[in-house]
């Protein structure tokens, strides 16, 4: 889970267990959930109700609740507007969307499990496939800016894990980029920057390396 707080709204990103800080309760709170798998989501994000009344849920129409006042619920590749926010979804290769939001002025994008999944021992056509439809979402946002960028970096995939990722910054022009869905193993992200694929861009990769980290960026 991530959390981004700006001057007047925070955005908070696939929660579903842990501490969370106290927010500002004078911001405004946007909850959002990529998908339904269970390390992206759970019910336990609606107990923000009852601490922050000025909440809102944006959440892939995948995630089987009751459309209520403050839920709205996205599909792929559409663009919505929710107050201030524009939201821009694309395609997950698993389940779900990517979002991109805009505000205040900030560009941020989310993956969800939008990834160039490769498994080891998976058979070729498959792993085929997956590499076109991960290509195919990121020709979508060529060449485009984000200020933050929150990217999958996944140690299950063995030797493959860095593919999402690299495919990612090499095809838009991020700021900073957090790596995610690392599993614990945060040793990844010194791994990536120490490759000759990285070369490029691993000054713009944020070196998460623990839970409950903040960073004060600019």
């Amino acid at each position: 889970s991530f959390c981004v707080e700006l001057e007047k709204n925070i955005l908070l990103f696939d929660y579903f267990e842990g501490n969370l800080p106290k927010f500002d309760k004078n911001k405004k709170l946007y909850v959002f959930a990529s998908h339904s798998h269970s390390d992206h989501f759970s019910l336990v994000i609606f107990d923000l109700r009852s601490k922050y009344k000025n909440i809102k849920y944006i959440l892939s129409d995948d995630i089987k609740v009751k459309k209520e006042e403050d839920i709205h619920l996205v599909k792929e590749n559409e663009t919505v507007y929710i107050d201030d926010l524009k939201i821009e979804t694309l395609k997950s290769t698993d389940l779900g969307v990517a979002f991109i939001i805009t505000v205040e002025s900030k560009i941020i994008y989310h993956a969800g499990d939008l990834n160039w999944w490769h498994w080891e021992g998976e058979v070729d056509s498959e792993n085929k496939k997956m590499e076109k439809m991960y290509k195919h979402e990121i020709e979508k946002i060529k060449n485009r800016y984000f200020d933050i960028a929150f990217v999958p970096l996944d140690s299950r995939q063995g030797k493959y894990f860095y593919l999402g990722f690299d495919e990612f910054m090499r095809n838009t022009n991020t700021k900073l980029a957090f790596p995610m869905h690392c599993c614990g193993d945060y040793s990844l992200v010194d791994k990536l920057s120490k490759m000759e694929e990285s070369k490029d861009y691993k000054d713009r990769i944020i070196h998460v390396n623990e839970i409950n980290r903040e960073f004060d960026i600019k």
